[in-house]
Order: C-alpha cells, then structure tokens, then sequence
C-alpha cells in the first residue's frame, strides 16, 4: 500500500528568546589577559538556567517523545503512522499546555528572574539586554505541524514539461531516499533495544553482602522492567507501519517479539537469561546481515 495513506509528516517548532549573549568587555578583558586576541569570545547566560529549566525540559521531552514515536524522514520532519495520529496530537496538546504553562509562570515572576539574573552575572548584567515583558512573551511559541508525504504527483503547477519533468525527478529522489532510511530505521532502532537485552541477559550472579550478618551471598543480576518494555514499544510502532514496510522486517520483528519473556522471568531463571541470551545473539546475528544488505 501507499506510504501516503498510511502515514503523514510531523515537524515541531519551539521559538525561545535568545538566551545567551557575547559580552564584548567580557571578551575584551578575556583576550587581553591571556595574550589571545581573535580566539574566542565569552557568552553570558542571561536567564538563570533553573527559571528557564522548566521550559527546556518540556521541549526536550516532547522532542524525545516524537523521536520514540516516529521514524525520521529528513531533518526536522518524522513520519508518522496515521494509526497513530489521535494518540500523538492527544500527547503533543499536552506537551504545549505545560509549555504555555512554564512560559506563563516564568513570566510571572519576571521580577525575580532580572534579580537572580544580575546576582549571577555580577558586573556583567546589562539591563538594556533584556525585552520587554510583552515582547519576550511574543517570543515563547510551541507549534506542531503535519503535513502529507509528498510524491512527484502532487503538483498542480503551470510548468513546461521539461521543467516538470525536472521537479518530478527532484521529488522522487528526494522520496526515494527518505524512504531507504525509513526502512532501515526500525530495523536500526530494533537492533539497539535487542542489543541491550542480550547485554543484561549475559550478566552473571553478583555476590553481595549482608548488612546484618556480614556474610556473602549471590543474588541474580538487576533487570529493569524498561529493557523489556522497549522492546515492545518498538515492535508496536513498527507494526503501525506493517502496510508499508517490508515482510521481511516485520518478521523479523515477530521473531523478537517470541523471544522476550517477562522482565521477572529475568529475574528468577538463570536458565531462561542463557536462553535469551542465546535467541538475541542469533537475532542480532540476522539484523546486521538484513542492514548490510
């Protein structure tokens, strides 16, 4: 089936202020100093990293969780299932909410942040620096976009046939090669969660000891629900592009899927860790040859 009717594009802007500046004397002083002229230049913070922290740390979660949910189709823009499309927005509309709500808090105590800010950049705080309160809120946005995959037939441009011809060719190569990578994307990202199962599935006994007594004994190694649980993400968001991707991936998929066991089962069988070990090793085996391909 078409990539086009089963998947769409997602890109995410977030516009901040600008949060460093070069201190020219700052600069200046640096290089007189050190006998260094021309070799670089001192860049102040001027919003204290833990007032701005909030804001970041939404914007880096929402990223990541487009990374973890997507599959990258070329720089700033991801691929996303259409089966996927209701739970995605759902999440992103949550993610802008505590963006807007950072903002609006950070805003709020914009009296507190200059304070914090010249106490921290000591003589080197400039007030002229810093915009105006309505104009730095104008410079907070989060905005998530979507838009079709594009094929070499979705023109409807008044264009000589040869030039056609031209921008159709741009087109396909440029489809062409997002899509190679979109296939070699699950395959990849399948490799490194599978990779860090068969690691902790090789880790032996430790020997600990007994606060009360003094005395040694092994206990099984520590096994993280997470290990497992990526997995199944993974292999979830590959089955949301089943229509598009190859028999071969999904398969292999399938194959992974088999072999993981419950993350407790880890835990309590050393004979189901060598076994496991054993099944990811040859999984891993049949990944790296499907990638060279």
């Amino acid at each position: 089936m078409s990539i086009k009717n089963n998947a769409l594009l997602v890109s995410l802007t977030v516009n901040k202020p600008q949060m460093t500046q070069k201190d020219e004397k700052a600069t200046r002083d640096a290089e007189r100093a050190n006998n260094a002229h021309g070799a670089g230049q001192f860049r102040k913070d001027l919003y204290p990293k833990h007032l701005v922290g909030p804001i970041l740390t939404v914007e880096s979660s929402a990223r990541a969780y487009i990374e973890r949910t997507t599959y990258m189709w070329s720089r700033g823009e991801y691929l996303l299932p259409t089966a996927k499309f209701m739970e995605f927005t759902e999440r992103m509309g949550k993610f802008q909410l505590e963006f807007d709500q950072c903002v609006t808090a950070f805003l709020n105590n914009w009296s507190n942040v200059l304070q914090q800010a010249e106490a921290a950049q000591g003589a080197l705080f400039d007030a002229n620096a810093y915009p105006d309160l309505t104009d730095l809120k104008n410079d907070f946005r989060f905005r998530v976009q979507y838009r079709p995959v594009t094929d070499a037939h979705d023109f409807r441009v008044s264009l000589q046939e040869d030039e056609l011809d031209a921008l159709r060719h741009s087109v396909e190569e440029a489809t062409r090669e997002s899509m190679n990578a979109v296939l070699k994307e699950p395959l990849q990202r399948l490799r490194e969660v599978v990779a860090k199962l068969n690691e902790v599935t090789a880790k032996t006994d430790r020997v600990v000891v007994v606060k009360k007594t003094g005395a040694t004994e092994a206990r099984p190694p520590i096994f993280r629900d997470s290990v497992v649980d990526n997995i199944t993400e993974e292999i979830s968001l590959l089955h949301a592009f089943a229509d598009i991707l190859p028999d071969n991936i999904l398969a292999v998929a399938k194959n992974v899927a088999d072999t993981v066991p419950h993350p407790q089962q880890l835990r309590d069988d050393p004979a189901a860790r060598r076994a496991v070990n054993l099944q990811t090793t040859a999984l891993l085996a049949s990944i790296d040859a499907m990638l060279e391909d």
